[in-house]
């Protein structure tokens, strides 16, 4: 994988694929996740776009790169990303923690952002788990038996092989001290009222069954914060979207951005 340096000096890694010239979509992971969760997606939409995806630092190929590893510092690498290529303006995804971190990105970086798509999200509010929930998550962080279970509740259905191994892989990756460091950023969120100042067009996806972020909530703490967004539920699908329902989230996407 190609790599860059972020404003600190670090070195993170990204996938790149597609035409130039049309608009650039910058996709970003979630939470114990990599690019690859986006792959399914990407080759869906890089046929006409050129298509972006970031190892977040800490996770995926980037997993040596040192803290912070908070949604403040992620989305500081966007910006450093987007430099570094020449991305600006672009179309951002995120999905889950990477949908917080788009947020995040649009309101510091109005001007680098066409678009925002996000997918099962992470609101701009956090999370409010009970404290059992969130010993199960902390529990997740550097124990393969813990996090392979938990991410076998992410899906609608049973995954593919290749999804299940995108998961696994990308969660295995993942330094324990990353993973909580950032569990404790993107739980506790607290930027909804700058959230409700984006301008960007914004579309949001939500899995309908998805738990416990479901299409309610997510309605509730994220579409009707962002002035004029616009909601999709999309069937057959939980958390896991991305690699769940490549196709259908890739069209989604793609119609998006032809209205932009």
């Amino acid at each position: 994988m190609p790599t860059f340096h972020a404003a600190d000096g670090a070195e993170l890694a990204y996938l790149d694929f597609g035409p130039r010239g049309d608009i650039a979509m910058l996709f970003v992971h979630g939470w114990q996740g990599a690019s690859a969760v986006w792959l399914p997606v990407m080759h869906e939409l890089s046929s006409r776009h050129r298509t972006i995806a970031l190892d977040l630092r800490g996770f995926g190929e980037s997993n040596a790169a040192p803290g912070p590893y908070r949604v403040e510092t992620f989305a500081d690498d966007l910006s450093a990303l987007v430099a570094a290529l020449d991305l600006d303006p672009l179309l951002v995804v995120g999905h889950s923690m990477g949908a917080a971190i788009a947020q995040r990105f649009a309101i510091d970086r109005p001007d680098a952002v066409e678009g925002l798509v996000l997918a099962s999200p992470v609101p701009a509010s956090g999370v409010p788990f009970s404290p059992k929930v969130e010993a199960m998550f902390r529990a997740t962080a550097g124990n393969a038996e813990n996090a392979n279970a938990w991410l076998a509740a992410l899906t609608y259905a049973e995954p593919t092989p290749e999804a299940r191994q995108i998961m696994r892989a990308a969660a295995a990756a993942t330094p324990a001290h990353v993973a909580l460091e950032s569990f404790e950023s993107w739980t506790r969120l607290d930027f909804a009222d700058e959230a409700a100042t984006i301008a960007t067009p914004t579309l949001v996806l939500a899995p309908a069954a998805d738990r416990p972020m479901t299409p309610a909530f997510v309605r509730e703490r994220v579409a009707d914060v962002i002035p004029g967004s616009r909601l999709i539920v999309i069937d057959e699908a939980g958390h896991y979207l991305p690699l769940e329902q490549p196709e259908r989230t890739a069209n989604a996407i793609a119609r998006f951005a032809g209205e932009l």
